[in-house]
């Protein structure tokens, strides 16, 4: 097994694994963060793909295990958020020429870090991004009991949730297009059965404090006009992010590849896994290509 190393910035404890390249000869380095209530393994059934082309750091999202907030008791703002993630990039990969992924709120961390440090970030692949609050929906109710005091009823429900054994499944249900086609697959099956031991040890409280920030988030004035090649994927059908969302970022990103999956949700990568790896490879291969042709000339 690979080890585990950690870091730490001000209130923030992150962890990271590099899996090395598939040859030695592929000098690239792909960092990828999970979304909201990702844990350790999240990327599993994809490292393999990203191996291709590069090491890759498989690197927590702040405040999911195994990353910690060392004090929740302090509220979390946007900034600190993408600072803290930052900083762990660059401790775990370095400071140059970076491939980023990211989905949901990793997807948003990935967009804001490539536009604030353009000079470190070579492309990105972006998953159905957060974009910007109010967290609409049952979660709302965690988000203001927290600024209420009121954050044990959110911690004691989250318990509760995920001591139901099929609790994960219901996630994930809830975020495809397809359930049963989705939990029949027999790859799927063994990915859910290996990742809910690591679902099971995330910190009801850290997460919530995520949440809380995101409800007052807003990346948009962040990634105006952001010049890093980003290849924007999501499901026609996703029932989490809003499609409006998206497409505005689209349209007020020059440098983007957008990308829409038919019958397809939340989680692009799982839920169409072949197709999604198509169209990264393209990516890679038409950025790489464009690289080679701006140094020739």
């Amino acid at each position: 097994m690979i080890p585990r190393q950690s870091y730490e910035w001000k209130n923030h404890r992150i962890t990271y694994v590099k899996h090395p390249a598939a040859s030695p000869k592929l000098k690239e380095k792909i960092v990828l963060i999970g979304g909201w209530c990702s844990a350790a393994d999240y990327w599993k059934l994809n490292i393999p793909f990203f191996q291709q082309f590069g090491e890759v750091i498989e690197l927590d999202l702040i405040g999911h295990y195994p990353a910690e907030i060392l004090d929740y008791k302090k509220k979390l703002t946007l900034q600190e958020f993408l600072e803290a993630q930052a900083n762990a990039i660059w401790e775990s990969a370095g400071e140059k020429d970076l491939t980023l992924v990211g989905h949901s709120t990793g997807g948003m961390a990935v967009l804001a870090i490539a536009a604030l440090f353009p000079g470190r970030i070579k492309q990105v692949v972006c998953i159905a991004p957060y974009v910007h609050g109010p967290v609409r929906g049952p979660l709302k109710l965690g988000i203001l009991g927290l600024r209420a005091n009121l954050g044990m009823f959110f911690d004691m429900s989250f318990k509760l949730g995920k001591s139901i054994p099929k609790l994960l499944n219901f996630g994930f249900s809830f975020g495809v297009y397809d359930s049963k086609g989705f939990h029949s697959n027999p790859e799927i099956k063994s990915f859910l059965e290996e990742y809910y031991p690591q679902f099971e040890h995330l910190n009801p409280r850290n997460i919530l404090l995520i949440l809380e920030m995101l409800d007052r988030a807003d990346i948009r004035p962040i990634v105006f006009g952001n010049e890093v090649p980003v290849l924007m994927l999501r499901g026609e059908d996703d029932p989490v992010i809003p499609g409006k969302d998206v497409e505005e970022l689209e349209r007020t990103t020059p440098n983007v590849k957008a990308i829409r999956f038919a019958e397809c949700g939340h989680f692009v990568y799982l839920e169409k896994k072949h197709a999604f790896e198509k169209v990264v490879t393209d990516f890679f291969i038409s950025k790489k290509q464009s690289r080679l042709k701006k140094s020739f000339f």
